[in-house]
């Protein structure tokens, strides 16, 4: 049973929205058939604690070092979350896919004005040394 909620938490945190759908189907059919699942499920397997002050969080962080202690018979784990400012919510909504296929949008226009700017460029430089070759600066020009 927590095994099915957490692989249900990592298809989630993986943004596999197809697994989450699909593993929220099993959990439905397994809670109507057996009234012992439903019992299972109602633990929490994750708590998400906040601080108000500098020491709660730093005994947090040494206790990963102590023996673990098992709370409802599961080990203790203590990790830290990340910030919320350091997430962009709005991203929140696209698949793994569809940035990468941004991502590869992104490069291929990158290399474009690459080399349409270096075309540009080397076209200007053959044009400015045929002017050159062109009018010589060494010519001798005299009043004859």
């Amino acid at each position: 049973m927590i095994d099915t909620l957490r692989k249900r938490g990592a298809a989630i945190a993986s943004e596999k929205y197809e697994k989450v759908e699909d593993i929220n189907a099993e959990i439905h059919n397994r809670i109507t058939t057996d009234s012992d699942f439903l019992d299972k499920c109602q633990l929490p397997c994750a708590v998400f604690v906040t601080f108000e002050d500098e020491e709660g969080c730093n005994r947090a962080r040494i206790y990963n070092e102590q023996p673990q202690m098992k709370l409802l018979g599961e080990e203790i784990v203590v990790e830290e979350a990340a910030e919320p400012t350091d997430i962009i919510w709005e991203n929140r909504e696209y698949s793994p896919n569809s940035r990468t296929a941004r991502t590869v949008i992104a490069w291929f226009v990158i290399v474009i004005m690459l080399s349409g700017s270096f075309i540009i460029i080397f076209e200007a430089s053959v044009y400015g040394n045929s002017a050159k070759s062109l009018f010589p600066q060494n010519a001798n020009c005299k009043n004859t």
